[in-house]
């Protein structure tokens, strides 16, 4: 059921980002529509084109308003609503742009008599744009294919002046008189008007629209055939994942069957820096710098830091008193090796930013923030973002959990050392945020075993 549920999101995922591409493409081909009702009307005032101006001028203005419509509702909206989405990702935009591409088709055609009827395509074409999957297409044909009729005798009635109907018989002032027109408008005329203008001009129409039907369900194919492709890459980065997670499920194991401590260490530590880096997630310095797969990222790598322990020799890991100045040299090469290791069992993984991070936390978690740590002394901001989080996850659970060589401290009294080591041993504004999370991070360690 969740499988069926991700895979219909995904598809309206998709299909939201076909929709909104091709609202926008459609809002270029209107802007493009409008610029060339306002040329044409410049032309036929400079006297290339002889249309009579009171028809001209105000169906070249209505076109161009019409055409222009959706382009100037989505910049308002853009203006107003800078925070939402934007109006190409809505649904009901799509209709929008083709209704205005329909009414402004209409009224060129039955203002400009029958040669502007090439317009009644324009929102098959623009329908088209939406692939086969949308419910606009029929319709649009529909009342493309009727506008014919309607804009051909609408423009007999009340256009501009055809003199193919009128030449010999009326001058082109008389021809302006709508009584004249109906007048002539005998059954003959009529029907010589269909099968003359009106029937060779929607076989035209249904010519288009059957090839713009071909070529949407051929692209909603091509669709489909991607989508089934993602599927597959998504299925494969998932099983990798899944291979992944066993690998770092089995080297924590690997650690915990030599020392108990660390192994329930490993799953702590997971759980503090959880809960750091999404209290890093709300604040504002970090909001864009750890988005929510950065943050899967370190948690999944997390488990990893002491892998290196597993090259430290029984004697030292496993002695039941604090190490020697010998021994911790010895116990400080874990960093190193947990950062070798990790390249060598991680090499074929394609998400080289997982690795990055792994390797970073193994190496670096040790590091402080005046310079003082291990294994390379980095300083500051040179450290790395997720080893900086593991080093306050990792002492804060050292000092709350009961080793063979120390008690217990109080989770409330481990993070005042901790806030106490602030600039010193951890990065200040990582004690700030954790600092707003202080109470949570002590219920969770009471409550951990």
């Amino acid at each position: 059921m969740q499988n069926g549920t991700r895979e219909n999101e995904f598809r309206r995922t998709l299909q939201t980002m076909a929709d909104a591409d091709a609202n926008r493409f459609n809002l270029k081909c209107m802007s493009v529509m409008a610029a060339m009702a306002l040329l044409t009307e410049l032309l036929n005032e400079l006297g290339l084109f002889t249309v009579e101006k009171t028809i001209m001028r105000p169906s070249m203005a209505i076109a161009f308003i019409t055409f222009l419509l959706p382009t100037a509702v989505c910049f308002l909206h853009r203006r107003r609503h800078a925070d939402k989405a934007p109006l190409t990702e809505r649904a009901w935009f799509r209709k929008l742009i083709i209704v205005c591409a329909l009414f402004g088709a209409a009224f060129i055609c039955v203002t400009l008599s029958f040669h502007a009827l090439l317009f009644t395509v324009i929102p098959i074409l623009i329908a088209s744009q939406y692939g086969s999957g949308n419910n606009d297409f029929g319709w649009v044909t529909a009342a493309s294919i009727l506008l014919v009729p309607v804009a051909a005798y609408g423009s007999y009635f009340f256009g501009a002046t055809d003199r193919n109907f009128f030449r010999g018989m009326l001058t082109d002032a008389e021809a302006r008189v709508l009584a004249n027109r109906v007048a002539f408008a005998t059954r003959e005329r009529m029907v010589s008007l269909f099968f003359h203008y009106v029937l060779p001009r929607v076989f035209g129409v249904v010519a288009v629209a059957v090839l713009a039907f071909g070529i949407t369900r051929r692209n909603g194919r091509s669709s489909e055939k991607q989508f089934e492709l993602s599927e597959k890459i998504q299925e494969e980065m998932a099983r990798r994942h899944e291979q992944q997670s066993r690998v770092i499920e089995l080297l924590a194991n690997v650690i915990e069957t030599r020392d108990a401590s660390t192994g329930k260490h490993i799953i702590h530590t997971k759980q503090y820096v959880e809960m750091i880096a999404r209290a890093m997630q709300r604040d504002e310095k970090y909001r864009d710098t750890l988005d929510d797969e950065t943050v899967s990222r370190i948690v999944s790598a997390a488990p990893l830091h002491d892998v290196g322990k597993i090259v430290v020799p029984d004697a030292i890991l496993l002695k039941p008193a604090r190490l020697t100045a010998e021994e911790f040299e010895r116990m400080k090469t874990h960093t190193t090796a947990g950062g070798k290791l990790i390249k060598d069992f991680f090499e074929g993984v394609n998400d080289r930013e997982f690795l990055k991070i792994a390797e970073d936390i193994a190496v670096s978690h040790h590091e402080k923030w005046d310079g003082s740590g291990y294994p390379k002394g980095l300083r500051g901001t040179d450290i790395p973002l997720a080893a900086r989080i593991m080093a306050i996850a990792d002492v804060f659970d050292a000092l709350v959990s009961v080793r063979v060589y120390k008690d217990a401290v109080e989770p409330r009294q481990a993070l005042d050392v901790i806030f106490s080591e602030s600039g010193s041993h951890f990065d200040p504004e990582l004690i700030r945020i954790v600092r707003t999370i202080a109470d949570d991070m002590a219920a969770v360690a009471g409550a951990l075993d």
